[in-house]
């Protein structure tokens, strides 16, 4: 009987400190499913308590954290690229509503498809970045990588670069050993440099020159972009690699950059296991670096 009533006890007991125990974790459960993405800044309640169940709280608040984070950005991005696309949309509208009016003579109407069809480039343009930025956002925008020289591919960026830069009277030189190679996508690579290249080349004065070049690094490859232009304002730098952030609102806007040129060099070089980064030279002019892994 006495043995009987002890294993009744001992059962009876478990149950009900295993009950307190597993109070908070239901607790948590519980706040966990009232949680939707309206209730991004809701966090767990974590009990003072310094046990496993303490610290599970504050993984999970801590993924919440992020998940709001992302959301954030996420919805930032959204709005920014909305605006974006709101412009030349809204010019778009205008011109063509101008060339439907009665009275218009060829002139004007060639003016107005000429317009048009500038906008029409321009939106094109904007929608590829934000498409490439939306697939280095996926898991697997690393994929098709080979082993591969740079210098072909720096050197076609660098032939394309001069078709606009020659205008401006700025040269575009290349000093990449050919001996460098990585495990690059080709194309995603030239798509950053061709970046780098653009905005150097909108800023240079005439009669300057653009200097692309490679150089190896305790493991890594620098692919860099030096320019004489006027710099990056103090200000812009730690968010220069930012989404639609622009250095010169107006003047970007007006010669066409989207704000979306070193966000995508920021994409292709994380892509690849890398990072970027943007400075100023002490002599003047800017200089932008894609930092790859290098591979022997």
């Amino acid at each position: 009987v006495g043995g009987a009533f002890a294993i009744a006890l001992a059962i009876g007991g478990a149950w009900l400190l295993g009950t307190l125990a597993l109070r908070p974790v239901e607790r948590m459960r519980q706040q966990a499913a009232a949680i939707s993405e309206h209730d991004a800044e809701t966090r767990l309640s974590v009990p003072s308590t310094h046990d496993e169940i303490a610290q599970l709280g504050q993984t999970v608040n801590a993924l919440l954290a992020r998940l709001q984070l992302a959301l954030a950005q996420q919805r930032a991005f959204v709005a920014d690229a909305g605006h974006e696309l709101r412009t030349p949309l809204a010019i778009l509208r205008t011109e063509l509503e101008l060339a439907a009016r009665p009275g218009r003579d060829a002139d004007d109407l060639r003016l107005a498809i000429a317009e048009a069809g500038a906008e029409t480039e321009r939106l094109s343009h904007l929608t590829d970045e934000l498409l490439f930025l939306a697939r280095h956002d996926e898991v697997d925008a690393t994929r098709k990588r080979e082993l591969q020289p740079l210098h072909p591919i720096l050197e076609r960026a660098v032939t394309a670069a001069r078709v606009h830069a020659t205008p401006r009277r700025v040269d575009v030189v290349l000093d990449a050993p050919r001996e460098f190679a990585a495990n690059v996508n080709g194309d995603d690579l030239r798509r950053g440099v061709d970046n780098l290249l653009s905005n150097a080349a909108r800023y240079s004065p005439p009669g300057s020159t653009i200097a692309l070049s490679v150089e190896g690094k305790s493991g890594a490859l620098e692919i860099a972009v030096r320019d004489h232009g006027p710099g990056f304002p103090a200000e812009f730098l730690p968010h220069a690699f930012e989404r639609f952030r622009r250095a010169d609102s107006t003047r970007a806007r007006d010669e066409g950059g989207s704000g979306l040129g070193l966000a995508i060099v920021l994409a292709v070089a994380r892509a690849h296991g890398g990072d970027a980064e943007a400075f100023n030279c002490p002599d003047g002019g800017a200089r932008v670096l894609i930092r790859i892994p290098r591979d022997q």
